[in-house]
């Protein structure tokens, strides 16, 4: 959540600096296009690209032309679009980018609520000070031709003329202005008034009276809301000299206002004064209008903004179609944070002795590995699957370790894997970096138009969907629980050896992920299935022809049993005729991991 929150400031600083250089090259059009720029740097702050991606992601754009995917989905767009995203080390959790003490949370968020608290009680007594002005005033008796539709009404007040209400405005005056000004300069005053009210600038105020509660500790959204003040109120300056051409009477006007009266102390009343003054006058006096938008500029600002709204909404919907093949790690339920830097307590690293059984398991607490192919170590502890890994050394192939590690006591059960991968870096010298790279991926789709199953493939029974269902919600409420391996006939439960694979209540994605790591390809779902499911598939492995062992084991690892049926069809017909669905061959992003440095360990 801490990460979300500070690329949303990042993200929303990003956005101002931007509009702040266009707005800069806009410096001689209309001020009120400047103030429209400002306006959407202010609402950028309560608009998270990460609401905007989650709107993308109901739409997964898998087929989104490859340039597209290929910028939005590498590694470097995404770092510096979220730099302060959190490490990931395995999908089925979340680790911080640095552990932090259990108290600091609480201290910045009070510090931020005493902020907030401040500043909405400040804001809070400068309404009741307008409203009791509202109240104790009255009708004006003298109608302007121009304020058709609009109240206006005078008040005992010191305030300066302005625009009360942000969705019914009322023009509110000083008792006695008529007698201050002269009729020209009442006339250019009103109509300066009138233009706040018509462009809503109270209700545009109000919205980023807002940001700067939401955000009081950022300079930037400060400066934003004394630049929309500025333009604003230049806005109506040239507004009222078109409207008017009486520029010496109203700044004239401008200058009695400000002698007479005291400013109004809300941004969402606007009044006449307001700004830089001296700056105002002169620019009225002469006759200063800002060019009108020229057509290549309006192409790229309309371009610029259409970006703008595309850019997450697309980014979310090929994150979704990655995340779903697996391209991606998924979002990980809540759990307790894990210091990215736990280590085990004890780690042992020896041969392997052939004669001894092939086994991997983690306990809590403990960690075992017996002959099993060193790549499922480096895959389990990186949190994707073994085609995944790229540049993995030749001596991987053929050396097997036995590996027995405990973690210290106390240490967090969903904090083994971390501890894998720190295992990995300290003893085998593991570096990596991650790339998105164009390759050959399957869509899973209904074999039949009528998308009618297979007689091994069905929907798991509605008990074990409740049971599973509960289960989620008991994961995302308390984090991961103890790995446990269910009967056979349970839900959910697995079973798999070469050419066989049975599982009772997973989803979609789940068979998607077995297929991945039997066709030696990322496997897409693009069933539309929502629910849990079971299934049995038989088949013949065909090793050497793309076809690996199950869970990316490779040929020759280890003493494997004979296919379960000898006389079963390869895998991609036995999906055909046992799932009704078939693998459709196709290409697109993977992010994949990319092996810099691997070495041999040092033994016990």
């Amino acid at each position: 959540m801490t990460a979300l929150f500070f690329n949303h400031v990042w993200q929303s600083t990003l956005s101002a600096g931007v509009i702040a250089v266009v707005a800069f090259a806009l410096r001689h059009n209309r001020a009120r296009l400047r103030y429209g720029l400002w306006l959407a740097a202010s609402v950028k702050f309560l608009v998270p690209f990460a609401a905007m991606a989650a709107v993308g992601g109901l739409v997964q754009w898998q087929q989104a032309p490859t340039p597209i995917r290929s910028i939005l989905a590498s590694p470097a767009v995404r770092d510096f679009n979220a730099p302060f995203a959190a490490m990931w080390l395995d999908p089925t959790m979340t680790v911080p980018a640095a552990a932090q003490a259990p108290w600091i949370a609480p201290l910045l968020v009070g510090v931020w609520l005493c902020g907030f608290t401040a500043i909405a009680f400040r804001r809070v007594k400068q309404w009741r000070e307008i409203r009791a002005a509202v109240r104790a005033s009255t009708t004006w008796d003298t109608a302007a031709p121009a304020s058709a539709g609009l109240e206006i009404r005078t008040a005992p007040t010191v305030l300066e003329p302005g625009v009360v209400g942000l969705w019914r405005p009322i023009i509110l005056l000083p008792t006695g202005i008529d007698s201050d000004l002269t009729d020209r300069q009442l006339t250019a005053v009103l109509a300066h008034e009138i233009c706040h009210a018509r462009r809503r600038d109270n209700l545009t105020a109000a919205a980023h009276m807002l940001v700067e509660a939401l955000f009081w500790f950022h300079p930037l959204v400060w400066w934003i809301g004394a630049r929309l003040v500025a333009e604003r109120e230049q806005a109506c300056d040239e507004h009222v000299i078109a409207e008017t051409g009486e520029a010496v009477a109203y700044a004239a006007g401008i200058v009695a206002v400000c002698r007479r009266y005291v400013e109004a102390p809300l941004m969402s009343v606007a009044g006449v004064g307001g700004a830089d003054v001296k700056a105002r006058i002169d620019a009225i006096l002469a006759n200063r209008i800002g060019l009108s938008l020229t057509l290549p500029k309006r192409v790229v600002l309309v371009t610029t903004a259409v970006v703008s709204l595309i850019v997450p909404l697309a980014t979310g919907a090929i994150d979704a179609a990655a995340v779903a093949a697996g391209q991606l790690p998924r979002a990980a339920p809540s759990g307790p944070a894990v210091n990215p830097e736990t280590r085990f307590e004890i780690v042992s690293i020896k041969p392997f002795d052939p004669s001894q059984e092939m086994r991997i398991s983690m306990t809590p607490g403990r960690y075992d590995v017996a002959g099993m192919p060193l790549q499922l170590v480096v895959a389990q502890a990186l949190g994707v699957p073994v085609d995944r890994l790229i540049g993995l050394p030749d001596w991987m192939k053929t050396e097997r370790y036995t590996i027995a590690a405990k973690a210290p006591d106390g240490a967090p059960v969903n904090g083994l894997t971390i501890m894998v991968a720190n295992l990995l870096k300290d003893r085998f010298k593991l570096a990596t970096h991650h790339e998105t790279r164009e390759l050959p991926i399957y869509h899973l789709v209904f074999a039949r138009n009528d998308k009618r199953f297979g007689p091994a493939f069905k929907e798991s029974s509605a008990e074990c969907r409740a049971t599973l269902s509960a289960r989620l919600e008991a994961v995302k409420r308390d984090g991961p629980a103890p790995l446990a391996f269910p009967e056979p006939d349970a839900c959910p439960s697995a079973h798999i050896n070469p050419g066989i694979a049975s599982f009772r209540g997973v989803q979609m994605a789940v068979i998607a992920q077995i297929l991945t790591q039997s066709v030696g390809r990322p496997v897409l779902d693009k069933t539309g299935l929502a629910s849990y499911y079971d299934f049995d598939l038989r088949w013949t492995p065909q090793l050497g022809s793309g076809d690996v062992g199950p869970f990316g084991l490779p040929p020759g690892a280890g003493a494997q049993p004979p296919p379960a049926d000898p006389d079963a069809p390869n895998l991609f017909t036995a999906v055909q005729e046992q799932l009704g669905l078939k693998l459709e061959s196709a290409r697109g992003p993977v992010e994949v991991i990319v092996i810099d440095r691997l070495e041999k360990p040092t033994l016990d």
